[in-house]
């Protein structure tokens, strides 16, 4: 073996370590939801029953809507289920007023297959998120995925309490997409609140921060702005 490709294989593996320690810090911030309150059982159950039976890249539509609760537990009592496979489920609704804290209704969902390692969006999706925010008024999103079991992982938990425990990878797409939503809104006037939420060990955990390198770019260019 060359000595490039051991400090190659060492730069990859710390900077994979240092990627993991990042985020677990950042989960301090975000703490782990442990139950609901004012969920409707039999509306999330319909919820979950229907995903399961649901096919990749289809948009499930509810029979009334559903409240904010309700809507994340159907997709929590579906994504915590011992899948062998990652899921990317997305609600789509609006909340009364403008306001991360508001009530919302949702009406449908949009689900798509991955394969164990991840999963990816498509132009059928990304083509309805566009044209729900455009076109709602106070658009909310719920953004949640599942971490299907891996042994690594699994022993990480463990360890150190791992799960749930987002992706540098998880946490740059919450940036892209947050990044966007604040420039549509400063430029349009209309709010618009994306959730992102990731579902492992059949844990949950709203995650609402980006990569700890991002945090320190942002915080370098306030610094440079102020002087």
């Amino acid at each position: 073996m060359h000595p490039g490709n051991n400090i190659n294989f060492s730069s990859i593996l710390e900077q994979w370590i240092g990627g993991i320690v990042s985020s677990k810090l950042l989960t301090i911030f975000e703490p782990e939801k442990h139950s609901l309150s004012a969920v409707r059982i039999g509306q999330a159950r319909s919820i979950s029953w229907k995903l399961a039976k649901s096919f990749d890249d289809s948009f499930i539509k509810f029979p009334t809507n559903y409240g904010r609760h309700t809507t994340l537990a159907g997709i929590w009592l579906f994504l915590g289920k011992d899948h062998k496979k990652e899921y990317l489920v997305t609600a789509f609704g609006k909340t009364k007023g403008q306001g991360a804290n508001r009530p919302a209704q949702f009406y449908g969902l949009h689900i798509l297959h991955g394969s164990e390692l991840n999963v990816s969006s498509s132009p059928f999706w990304f083509d309805y998120l566009d044209k729900h925010i455009e076109k709602i008024d106070n658009a909310e999103v719920l953004i949640c995925h599942n971490h299907p079991k891996h042994i690594i992982r699994d022993i990480l938990s463990q360890i150190m309490d791992w799960s749930p425990l987002p992706s540098n990878r998880d946490r740059e797409t919450l940036f892209r997409f947050k990044h966007e939503a604040v420039v549509r809104w400063y430029s349009s006037g209309n709010f618009q609140n994306l959730r992102f939420f990731l579902v492992e060990g059949g844990r949950f955990r709203e995650y609402q921060f980006p990569p700890a390198a991002r945090l320190v770019e942002m915080a370098q260019a306030i610094a440079a702005f102020l002087k």
